[in-house]
């Protein structure tokens, strides 16, 4: 069974649904947040697949799993209850991830990373944040993440780019012979 085809195609069925019913933008902050329990949580994934556990369970586990404001959205519920329904919930990691991806694409949305060791001003944030609006076309989700480990510098990744001028890998290279 090819996981990757099938889940790309319920997620696309899913975005369709969301679009249709005006919840997408939902729906997405939605399967971020199954997505990142999937990730934080392996034991999530171990449970809707065990048989013992019933469908009533694994509908109400779902639903708390992708909940963000107390409330879930039609097309979110109604697409846990199919996923069920069809046996399929040992793809639902998958079908999350997809759908963001699927969902960043339909939108023109790029995810963007800043990694620093240390925090930074927010002028820097905005430069670099306009440094990479003005590289892609659509709407860029800026993350910055704080990582000491990277000694100075800093590393930056967009689309399919990593600009990395950070200390660490710069030692790297010198100790390989590189620089």
């Amino acid at each position: 069974m090819d996981f990757g085809i099938i889940s790309s195609r319920y997620a696309r069925a899913l975005l369709s649904f969301a679009i249709e019913n005006k919840e997408a933008e939902v729906v997405y902050a939605e399967m971020q947040q199954l997505g990142q329990l999937f990730l934080q949580m392996p034991q999530l994934q171990q449970t809707l697949q065990n048989p013992v556990v019933s469908n009533e369970q694994k509908l109400k586990l779902l639903i708390a799993a992708s909940t963000i404001k107390d409330a879930i959205s039609v097309s979110t519920k109604r697409f846990a209850q199919l996923i069920i329904e069809k046996r399929r919930c040992d793809m639902m990691q998958f079908v999350a991830s997809s759908f963001v991806v699927q969902y960043r694409k339909h939108c023109g949305i790029t995810k963007s990373r800043f990694i620093v060791p240390a925090p930074v001003s927010e002028q820097t944030l905005l430069r670099m944040k306009a440094m990479v609006q003005h590289a892609v076309s659509g709407h860029v989700e800026f993350e910055t993440v704080v990582d000491a480990s990277i000694g100075g510098g800093f590393v930056l990744e967009y689309d399919t780019y990593r600009i990395d001028a950070s200390l660490k890998t710069q030692l790297q290279k010198i100790s390989k012979g590189i620089l």
